[in-house]
């Protein structure tokens, strides 16, 4: 009855969410042009690399920077269904229905409570940040990273404190959270250094505890190595600009309440301060009431997630900061995340005390009566910001025509280049190719994950400066024979001409194969790992209880 539930409620959420064309919201462009890469990938048999049919086609690797592996389910979903934008929302789906079913496994294995899995699975998954994350904000990636977070907290919370068997949990959960939004690993990082700190000396026995950490954090590295790898090989091998810096700044106070008591969902740039919403603020006002109830847990759990709501603000002088490694998460609300995962935590607390002594009926009345409220606000929000809207504006949404004749706007490309380019940008993106200091426009055109270039009458030593991103796995083939080269003084790929020739076809692949392959079967070793630890301690208790 629980999974039919949450079956009808994804396909409800899905039911609103889906339209024509996709929603204009601030990172749109960004987050649907790497799904664009990735589903032409997976068509093509191969793993994500450069980007060779947007991001300006200059070879830019996007998918190798940014984690891509829990964007696949938009690019199978792909594989069944040829128009892009039914496809979006169809993954979209899928990633409702497992947020719902994560976040309740997560509470009823914390719990042990259908009744708090419930209210709190509702809490959460219909929060307000949450649905800025994912329409105002189009942060999908980061919107993906929340659904893991309960998972991910269980785990921290069972290998550290309770249950160290668990802590496969913990690598699912941490893993599935790097794999996906880099800042939002950054950010739990910090929330378990505060819980650790509170709870240093509860770590009992340490021993064994330690022991399940090792455990995790091999694992969990493990299960990471096709994305860190890569990764790691890159920032290693150039010096890239630091991702969009932005000066820390906290929310106005008074405009962050009004408009966290509308649960306005609406763009920042209309107007609007991002925000938890209404059933956030009501259950920390409510936690005041019932913090002498809370056991110590709870009392953390509630007092961390209100003081995540009020530093988000101007309260707190983040200025203070901006030189420190945390100006990364260049946003302060982003810690909203976790005030909304906090007070879920907190809010279902609450009301299966409160319902506790009533009998089964009456209980599951409530939870409904809840679901409704919860519904009923995040509808409303969702009306509110896509009504007469920059959000719902035709001239900005992602629809066919706009796909169909590649007018989607490229953006952040400054992000994922070497430092050099930053000066010579400009001439990357328009595509000129110098030969001996000669300019000539030439425009790569893709084949199976490679750019192609055709170049007419090269001179044995003619020096070739291309118009393409050159990094640490790149690959470049002239005519089929593989050709020396280095990283141009505006960073990108140059070499000089082997030979005479009136023909050069040249190609620019990314990766190797025999790297990829090792980095695959040690993620499988990961998951052999967990699956083997599983086994034994489901062996052990089942011989445990034969011999009682």
């Amino acid at each position: 009855m629980i999974l039919l539930g949450y079956f009808i409620v994804a396909s409800v959420m899905y039911l609103v969410f889906q339209n024509k064309s996709i929603w204009y919201g601030d990172d749109i462009y960004y987050q649907f042009q790497r799904i664009q890469g990735i589903s032409k990938s997976l068509k093509e048999g191969l793993f994500p690399s450069i980007s060779t049919i947007n991001f300006g086609k200059i070879g830019y690797a996007v998918n190798i920077f940014y984690p891509w592996m829990t964007l696949l389910p938009f690019g199978i979903v792909s594989l069944f269904n040829s128009n892009p934008i039914s496809a979006f929302y169809m993954g979209l789906f899928v990633y409702f229905l497992a947020s719902l079913l994560i976040s309740h496994y997560s509470m009823y294995e914390f719990s042990g409570s259908h009744i708090q899995a419930v209210v709190f699975t509702l809490i959460y998954n219909f929060s307000t940040y949450r649905l800025i994350d994912l329409l105002s904000r189009a942060a999908l990636a980061e919107y993906i990273a929340t659904i893991f977070l309960p998972l991910c907290f269980l785990g921290f919370y069972e290998t550290f404190f309770r249950n160290y068997h668990k802590w496969y949990l913990f690598a699912l959960g941490f893993g599935a959270i790097i794999l996906t939004h880099v800042l939002t690993t950054f950010m739990t990082i910090l929330i378990f250094i505060v819980f650790i700190l509170l709870n240093f000396m509860k770590i009992k026995p340490f021993k064994e505890h330690a022991v399940a950490l090792i455990k995790a954090v091999v694992t969990t590295i493990l299960l990471t190595l096709l994305y860190t790898v890569p990764f790691i090989l890159e920032e290693l091998f150039q010096r890239f600009p630091k991702p969009d810096p932005q000066i820390l700044k906290g929310l106005e106070l008074a405009k962050f309440l009004k408009v966290t008591l509308q649960s306005n969902a609406s763009r920042f740039v209309e107007g609007n301060l991002y925000n938890p919403g209404l059933i956030v603020l009501l259950i920390l006002i409510a936690g005041i009431f019932y913090f002498k109830k809370f056991n110590r847990l709870n009392k953390q759990i509630y007092v961390i997630g209100l003081a995540i709501f009020l530093i988000s603000t101007n309260l707190f002088p983040w200025h203070i900061l901006q030189n420190t490694p945390i100006s990364v998460i260049q946003y302060p609300y982003r810690l909203l995340i976790f005030a909304s995962l906090f007070a879920a935590v907190t809010g279902s607390w609450i009301v299966k005390n409160i319902v506790q002594k009533d009998d089964q009926e009456r209980q599951w009345l409530v939870v409904a009566l809840c679901g409704v409220l919860m519904f009923g606000i995040w509808f409303g929000s969702f009306k509110m910001a896509t009504t007469n809207s920059m959000i719902s504006d035709p001239k900005g949404m992602i629809d066919s025509s706009m796909i169909k004749e590649d007018r989607i706007p490229d953006s952040y490309l400054n992000q994922y280049v070497p430092k050099e380019t930053l000066n010579y940008l400009s001439s990357v993106t328009e595509h000129q190719m110098y030969v001996n200091e000669k300019v000539i426009t030439a425009y790569p055109r893709d084949d199976r994950d490679t750019g192609v270039m055709n170049i007419e009458n090269l001179r044995q030593g003619d020096d070739v400066n291309l118009p393409v991103i050159r990094y640490r796995l790149t690959r470049v083939t002239v005519n089929g024979q593989s050709v020396p080269f280095w990283t141009s003084t505006r960073g990108t790929i140059e070499f000089h001409a082997k030979q005479n020739s009136r023909h050069n076809r040249i190609v620019i692949s990314y990766g190797s194969k025999k790297l990829y392959a090792g980095l695959f079967c040690l993620t499988v070793i990961g998951f052999l790992i967990i699956w083997i630890d599983i086994f034994i301690q489901r062996r052990l208790k089942m011989i445990e209880k034969l011999s009682i």
